[in-house]
């Protein structure tokens, strides 16, 4: 099987490309906004060094978030173009779900994170004991440490991993001192885009390709939204003023 996995959801873009003789990843890094001047290109990139055009492609994947509202926006809607143009399937994954399946084997609890400014963050918590699919212990969340208590009070170590796991490790050594061995995991087993390609298959297998309504998943409005409707909800006083 030929499958194109994309991650844009975070300042890189990782992008692999696995057929039943070559497995490639890339990554890159940058702004966000970047992701739709290197997208295409290190896709065309890809399938010329597999010696396969992009029709030869069977499937699809990319993140779904959360993270990046404009890298979201880019990865879906330019993966979106393909699988419509080629008439295959799309399978888009938490992105949260990527991140904890990329680390090894671990015997407590792996917690994803990203930075969601704004003094919060994007969270998820799995256990991910075995081989096998990355058991989620809690939803994806914007919020801070604090929603964390709870669903760690049963685990003696967590695996911190995730973009931003470097800023977030110190906030969570903070709350439990010595309690807890707090691990910051800074090189994971896959990359994400490979870790991608694994959690796709598994979901398209299981649930058949997205539904052609499927977009982003945001946790949140973004800021173009909320100065949206404040300056509506000051158009409306002044209306009934």
């Amino acid at each position: 099987m030929i499958i194109l996995a994309a991650d844009t959801s975070s300042q890189a873009l990782s992008v692999a490309l696995k057929t039943d003789s070559f497995f490639e990843e890339r990554t890159s890094a940058g702004r966000s906004v970047q992701h739709s001047e290197r997208l295409v290109p290190t896709i065309t990139e890809l399938c010329k060094d597999a010696g396969i055009t992009t029709k030869d492609i069977e499937v699809l994947a990319c993140t779904r978030g959360p993270g990046s509202f404009t890298g979201l926006r880019i990865g879906m809607s330019a993966l979106k173009g393909m699988a419509y143009a080629l008439d295959k399937p799309l399978v888009s994954v938490s992105t949260m779900e990527v991140l904890a399946n990329a680390v090894p084997c671990f015997d407590g609890a792996v917690v994803t994170v990203m930075d969601a400014k704004k003094q919060r963050w994007y969270l998820a918590a799995f256990e991910k004991k075995t081989e096998d699919a990355a058991k989620r212990i809690m939803p994806d969340t914007d919020g801070t440490q604090a929603d964390l208590l709870t669903v760690l009070e049963p685990y003696e170590k967590v695996l911190v991993t995730g973009p931003d796991a470097q800023l977030f490790s110190p906030i969570l050594k903070s709350v439990y001192g010595t309690s807890k061995l707090i691990i910051t995991d800074t090189a994971p087993n896959k990359a994400v885009s490979v870790s991608l390609i694994d959690c796709a298959l598994r979901k398209l297998e299981k649930d058949g390709p997205d539904d052609i309504g499927q977009g982003p998943v945001y946790l949140r409005k973004s800021d173009a939204e909320i100065a949206l409707e404040e300056r509506m909800n000051k158009i409306g006083e002044k209306t009934n003023g």
